[in-house]
């Protein structure tokens, strides 16, 4: 009986170039967003780039953070199976992740914080309200916190509403609390009721968006939020269900989950659209347009389709290695530089090319400086101090993955 040794570890997974690529192409949505649209009219008033807001009004570019963000948040669910299908217990994922998350964001987060408030060009920015970060932003944010629910649990008023260093650390909030739920259903499940227990969870997460969108309160609706995410959730319930489609895996308990992922990201938009709101800028079109963006390509990569052929190409795979860097590390940043280069003299397009330039080589100096060898240090140094613990312990390893060992 082996059920309370360590697992071996299984060898690794070869990389997916495409599935990279398409991290690349995630990344270089958010970034050319933040590039164009987010510090432009109408988002922002007046506009902040000196190259003006010609482009902001253009809908690949508009929905381009978002579609981000979301295909992002697709990838994570598909990826995240792989990493609890080698985990030996919640020690070693819980490891697992926080090596591949949280060195390089205490690095980004760092450098963002000294080159706003260190460099003056939260003075630059005086139209922004308090572009500077504060002490409860920055310790917030590298511990993957909201910073006003910081603030709040501390007593601490401030001016104005306390913001992550970085806007797009909202998303690291979502990814964690999914790596937590995700993490104690396969925990707590046998192999064989994983993914019912999954649906299950998907459904009532399904079944609180409908309630909140049909405008229903209740006590403790507040703390099912946080704990299981309506709206957010169903992208990573794809991803998972795409990962496991993948594999082979056929089960009407797989279908569920995957059904009820979809009613869960069209259920606002489709209200929205039968209340009559048909303009191309309206957020129910804007909601469908990015679904269906972020669904079709990964469909046709489950299916090794050609036609995705362009997303192995080895820029866009390279850009997809760096993209959790980048992704940390680009809009505050790109804010400075391009204000510095065009200050220089430089005229705007050219600026933007080269602000460009530098967030992409600042990424790649991250990813093969800090990010890679602090995940390797991190799993070297506490890998086996965990896999220890759960031998000591044997409550904390995976059920799912005992049951294929004992």
């Amino acid at each position: 009986m082996t059920a309370l040794s360590t697992n071996p570890a299984p060898s690794p997974q070869p990389r997916m170039e495409v599935l990279d690529g398409m991290r690349g192409l995630a990344a270089l949505a958010v970034v050319a967003y933040h590039f164009f649209v987010r510090w432009a009219e109408p988002h922002f008033t007046p506009t902040l780039y000196q190259h003006g807001d010609a482009l902001a009004g253009w809908f690949p570019l508009e929905i381009g953070g978002a579609f981000g963000v979301r295909l992002f948040f697709l990838i994570s669910g598909f990826v995240i199976m792989m990493t609890l299908e080698r985990s030996t217990g919640l020690v070693d994922f819980a490891v697992r992740r926080a090596a591949r998350l949280w060195p390089t964001l205490l690095v980004c987060a760092t450098l963002s914080a000294i080159l706003i408030n260190a460099s003056g060009i939260s003075a630059i920015y005086e139209n922004v309200a308090r572009y500077e970060v504060t002490p409860v932003e920055y310790w917030s944010s590298i511990f993957f916190i909201p910073p006003d629910l910081t603030a709040g649990l501390l007593g601490i008023s401030q001016a104005d509403t306390p913001r992550w260093v970085e806007g797009v650390y909202w998303t690291l909030w979502a990814e964690v609390r999914f790596y937590a739920l995700i993490a104690l259903v396969y925990w707590i499940s046998p192999r064989a009721a994983f993914l019912w227990a999954w649906a299950g969870v998907q459904v009532a997460s399904t079944g609180l968006d409908a309630a909140r969108v049909s405008g229903l309160a209740f006590t403790g609706d507040g703390a099912l939020t946080l704990l299981i995410q309506p709206q957010m959730l169903g992208w990573f319930t794809l991803g998972l269900a795409a990962w496991k489609a993948r594999e082979g895996t056929r089960s009407v308990a797989l279908s569920i989950a995957a059904a009820a992922a979809c009613v869960s990201l069209l259920i606002g938009p489709v209200i929205s659209l039968q209340a009559g709101q048909p303009s191309l800028s309206d957020g129910a079109i804007r909601e469908i347009a990015i679904l269906l963006a972020v669904i079709a390509p990964f469909l046709l990569f489950l299916k090794g389709s050609r036609v995705l052929a362009p997303l192995g190409w080895q820029p866009i795979v390279t850009l997809g290695l760096i993209s959790y860097p980048l992704y940390l590390f680009h809009e505050r940043p790109a804010m400075a530089y391009l204000h510095w280069i065009n200050s220089a003299g430089l005229p705007p397009w050219p600026s933007v090319a080269m602000a460009f330039a530098i967030v992409i080589s600042t990424a790649w100096a991250l990813h093969k400086c800090v990010e890679m060898p602090a995940k390797r240090l991190v799993t070297r140094a506490l890998l086996p101090r965990a896999n220890g613990l759960e031998a000591r312990f044997p409550a904390l390893k995976m059920r799912a993955n005992l049951a294929s060992t004992g």
